[in-house]
């Protein structure tokens, strides 16, 4: 077809088809959102001069785990800005520099990818795990490298919390603002995740709390989401039962050959009656725990 008649095909001028063959390179290799109608972003133009320098200064601080505020951040900016500063200030209204400057570097931090955050404290600093992370990868893939993406398992349990109580409510002025025992607590839940290192994800496992044997809302059941399995345990938790119940049911359904099964290292996982299920029920699969401590991310995907 001529340049003509592709442009009335697709009802747009000739002259940004011409554009589009122009940059077919640089549009094919676009890997941000097909949406956009610009391939570089648009808005309006950082004011800050040194956002790269700053930038460093930002994740090298939080690297070392030091604590980063603003205030820091302005005293990076005296030190490394100087004159942009001084430039900056004298247009502002006597009393208002600081304020407004505090202000842009807190939007230069969240247009970064950053957010206010209470410190956490840590036994090992990031560096140790990642190196453990590493090490624990390393080792995994190299004994475990003859077995196919399709046949390595990831399971983790991940709480949810529903029914949050509010921190802050309304209340007549001066009057109370008790709330009844029962609105005090979160109703908890334990979601069990197993994805293959291909990717593919096994069904959910939803662990509700409840007493196993006891009377359950049979009234709910219709909105329980179809596909999936759901257990019951005293405090949502997983335990010994429902880990057994588990590997006979959904891994035993689900797997077709030899494989490894990753987990954390809680005492349901590692009893010598999961042991026995997996090596000997589930076709002789063998088991790597790697420690809780070890988690801060998933060696699947590691080279």
């Amino acid at each position: 077809m001529s340049v003509y008649q592709v442009a009335t095909e697709l009802g747009v001028a000739r002259r940004t088809l011409r554009n589009w063959v122009t940059k077919r390179a640089q549009i094919l290799a676009y890997r941000g959102n097909k949406k956009r109608m610009k391939l570089t972003p648009g808005g309006r133009p950082e004011v800050f001069p040194d956002p790269p320098g700053l930038l460093e200064f930002i994740h090298g601080l939080r690297d070392s785990e030091r604590a980063l505020t603003t205030i820091h951040m302005v005293t990076w900016v005296k030190r490394n800005q100087r004159e942009w500063l001084v430039s900056y200030l004298v247009d502002k209204k006597p009393g208002c520099g600081y304020n407004s400057l505090l202000l842009l570097l807190q939007r230069f931090c969240k247009r970064h990818g950053n957010s206010r955050q209470q410190p956490g404290m840590s036994k090992r600093s990031q560096g140790d795990l990642k190196d453990t992370h590493d090490i624990f990868a390393a080792e995994f893939h190299r004994e475990y490298r003859a077995h196919g993406a399709e046949s390595v398992y990831n399971v983790d349990e991940t709480g949810i919390y529903y029914d949050m109580p509010p921190n802050y409510i309304w209340a007549v002025r001066g009057g109370s603002s008790k709330i009844s025992s029962g609105e005090k607590h979160s109703m908890r839940m334990t979601a069990v995740l197993t994805a293959k290192a291909d990717g593919s994800k096994l069904p959910i496992l939803f662990i509700m709390k409840g007493t196993p044997g006891g009377r359950i809302e049979t009234s709910e059941f219709p909105t329980f989401p179809a596909g999936h399995s759901y257990a019951v345990q005293e405090k949502a938790w997983m335990d010994g039962r429902v880990w057994k119940s588990y590997l006979r049911t959904v891994l035993h359904d689900h797997i077709e050959e030899a494989s490894v099964i990753l987990v954390d290292n809680f005492d349901s996982h590692v009893s010598e009656a999961s042991y026995k299920i997996i090596n000997e029920e589930l076709g002789r699969i063998s088991a790597p725990y790697l420690q809780t401590q070890r988690r801060c991310a998933s060696p699947l995907t590691s080279a």
